[in-house]
């Protein structure tokens, strides 16, 4: 199973992408894609939106801890990371100014 998140993307993309995957509901796409397939479609989707301001993000299944793999492109707001092999989500701060 793969999962895409695609953010400030066109129109255009998404509808280039949804010949492959179903779009459950605004920008979040799934789909059952073989490892080829998944990585060809991530490398169109970067250069689709590599003059945007877009936000991607894809996940899939696999054989780990937590059964899940992700990669993503220009994260606002989450930001994704590997520690000791699980991955975990940092929130960045909404007010920079808050004292600690």
């Amino acid at each position: 199973m793969t999962v895409m998140i695609l953010e400030r993307v066109t129109p255009s993309t998404r509808g280039d992408l949804s010949r492959w995957m179903i779009e459950v509901k605004t920008g979040v796409f799934v789909g059952r894609l073989s490892a080829l397939v998944r990585d060809n479609l991530w490398k169109r989707c970067l250069k689709l939106t590599e003059n945007d301001d877009a936000t991607l993000m894809q996940i899939w299944s696999t054989n780990n801890e937590q059964g899940f793999d992700l990669r993503v492109h220009n994260p606002k707001g989450r930001f994704p990371y590997q520690n000791e092999g699980i991955w975990l989500v940092m929130v960045a701060d909404p007010d920079p100014r808050r004292e600690p």
